[in-house]
């Protein structure tokens, strides 16, 4: 199984600190669906709109495994509970 790298992560998450692209970024989040992120396209497509979005670069190596990583995570963006425990990965709590 894939897993999330470092650095790209603290990359992420300082950038999300700003006001500016928090709102940014929820929005691309909110609008997946839980089909849309077992789809490795759609995963692949998100991760890039999110490195535009906050202005972080990412390699394809980078974006493959993190895609692969969200696949397998089974999430669904429209389920509260796990909106919750994603946000936690993604602040580091």
């Amino acid at each position: 199984m894939s897993t999330i790298d470092p650095q790209l992560m603290h990359a992420f998450r300082s950038k999300m600190k700003n006001p500016r692209h928090f709102h940014n970024v929820c929005k691309i989040l909110c609008r997946q669906r839980r089909g849309d992120l077992k789809q490795y396209g759609r995963c692949c497509s998100m991760i890039d709109e999110l490195s535009h979005c906050l202005g972080v670069p990412i390699s394809r190596e980078q974006r493959d495994r993190h895609a692969k990583w969200l696949m397998n995570c089974n999430v669904d963006p429209k389920n509260r509970q796990h909106r919750h425990d994603m946000w936690g990965l993604v602040t580091g709590r």
